[in-house]
C-alpha cells in the first residue's frame, strides 16, 4: 500500500468541514496541528464515520483506494452543535440528535467530493454510521495511515480523522 496523495486528498475535508460549519452550525473553526493516529481509540463520545472508495487518476496511471472521514465529538459539543444546527437545546445523548453527526459528515464529504473530483479521483461514498460511547474504537481499512486534526470552536473541540490508503 502506498499513500502518497495522501496530503493532496486530505485538504479538500478541511476546507468543506469550514464551510459546512460556518453555514449550518454558525460557528467558524479553528483546525489545529494535525497529528498521526497511532490507535483506533475515538477522542469523542460520538464518532460519525462515512467511507470513501474510488479511483485516482494522476500521471496516466489509475489506482484504487479506500478511505474514511470520521467526525468525533466529546458529548457537550456534540449536544451545543446539534443545539445549534437545529435550533433547539439538548442535555444528553438522544435518539433525536443521533444523526446530526452524520448529517454533518455527509455534507463535508459532499462538499470535498466535487473538489476531490476536479483532482482526479472518483468517489464511492457509504451511509455513515454513527458510534456512541466513551472510548469506542474505529476500525480503519487495513493499512491506512489515519491524521487526527484537533479543532476548536464556540461551541467546543471537536476531532476530524482523515485515513487513506491507495492499493498498489
Amino acid at each position: 500500500m502506498s499513500n502518497s496523495n495522501f496530503i493532496e486528498f486530505s485538504k479538500p475535508f478541511i476546507e468543506a468541514a469550514k464551510n459546512v460549519f460556518e453555514t449550518m452550525v454558525f460557528t467558524k473553526l479553528e483546525p489545529g496541528k494535525p497529528q498521526v493516529k497511532k490507535d483506533s481509540t475515538s477522542c469523542g463520545d460520538v464518532s460519525a464515520v462515512l467511507g470513501l472508495s474510488g479511483v485516482v487518476s494522476k500521471n496516466g496511471e489509475d489506482k484504487n483506494y479506500r478511505a474514511m472521514l470520521v467526525m468525533s465529538f466529546p458529548y457537550e459539543t456534540y449536544l451545543k452543535v446539534a443545539g445549534a444546527m437545529l435550533m433547539e437545546e439538548y442535555t444528553e445523548f438522544n435518539e433525536e440528535i443521533r444523526d446530526v453527526g452524520g448529517e454533518i459528515t455527509n455534507m463535508i464529504m459532499g462538499n470535498a467530493k466535487r473538489e476531490l473530483g476536479g483532482m482526479g479521483y472518483t468517489s464511492n461514498m457509504a451511509i455513515p454510521s454513527i458510534i456512541e460511547g466513551k472510548s469506542h474504537t474505529i476500525k480503519y481499512p487495513n493499512s491506512s495511515t489515519v491524521i487526527l486534526i484537533p479543532i476548536k470552536c464556540a461551541h467546543g473541540e471537536m476531532f476530524i480523522e482523515i485515513c487513506y490508503a491507495e492499493e498498489d
